[in-house]
Order: C-alpha cells, then structure tokens, then sequence
C-alpha cells in the first residue's frame, strides 16, 4: 500500500537542524498521522507520497517550505506587568531563552520565547521555533493502512481543545 490521501502513516525520522539533531521518532515510537489531513507541512508529505513500508526517504526544507522565515513583526515587548501574579513574577520565570505560553487579545494559545529582558519590559519572539532554518529529514516509512476515525487528529482530542476542528470549548 502507498502512501496517500486517506492513509494513516506511521514513520520514522531525524530531524537535523543547524548540525544538530533537533527530533526524532523511533521505530519504538514512530510518528503517526493520516496523509493529506494537514497534520505535517505540506512539502513533508509531498516528498514522502507514493512511497511504501520499508522505504526511506531522505529530503531538506528550506525556511519558506518550512516554517517560514522569521518575521521581525513577531518579535515585541511586553510589559513585565503581563507576568505578575499578585504583584509578583514568578522567581526564574523571566530568563532569556525561556518559552513561556501566552494568550492574545482574540484567546489564541501561542508561545514565546524570552529575547531580552530589561527594565523596560521584556521582548519576545513568537515566531516558530524552526523559523529561518533548513530542515533536513531521513527516515523510513513503517505503516501504511486504510485510515479510521479515530485516527483523524480531531478524534484525538476528545472535546475542549479549541482546535476548531471538534467543537470544543
């Protein structure tokens, strides 16, 4: 069986970022997802379709087939008020290099990570993580198969992940 739309995929891979081994998922643990259902960037599945269990596949991304490049308007400052609780930031909480996740105005989830802190503020980079980088991808397909319902990432949640895509809250 091949991999295409409507088929519940189970892979192995690398992920080699900048030199270094940013990701995997093993045999142990494979990655699973159904082909075609928008889990995994686009140019990721389109250099893994067609192939069959058994096969590798080895492929680079660039930023703009990735993630994107960065984007300096995602980089702001935030007020250090934002951080209080009870008049308080939490000891260890403002250190550069931390993620921290947050809330927009319109109640998205997103996460940030702490660039520089200053007395002004604290600036942040919501930018993807992988922005600006090349991807560098080798693994091998382990499971192919016709793809249920419960495979669908909406079946995963179960309700109340304001994924849009189940209805909860």
């Amino acid at each position: 069986m091949k991999v295409e739309a409507q088929k519940f995929v189970q892979l192995t891979y690398e992920l080699i970022v900048d030199g270094q081994l940013a990701d995997q998922a093993t045999k142990e643990r494979p990655l699973g997802f159904v082909f075609g259902a928008g889990v995994l960037l686009p140019k990721f599945e389109a250099n893994i379709e067609g192939k069959e269990v058994g096969d590798t596949f080895a492929f680079t991304l660039t930023p703009e087939e990735g993630y994107g490049v960065s984007n300096p308007d995602m980089v702001i400052d935030v007020p250090t008020a934002a951080f209080m609780i009870n008049g308080q930031v939490e000891e260890g909480l403002l250190v550069v290099g931390n993620q921290i996740p947050m809330m927009t105005a319109q109640g998205m989830h997103v996460l940030g990570k702490i660039v520089e802190v200053n007395e002004a503020g604290v600036k942040m980079d919501f930018n993807h993580p992988m922005a600006g980088k090349v991807l560098n991808f080798a693994g091998e397909i382990v499971e192919v198969r016709e793809a249920t319902d419960d495979d669908y990432p909406h079946s995963q949640c179960g309700g109340g992940c304001n994924c849009g895509e189940c209805g909860g809250d």
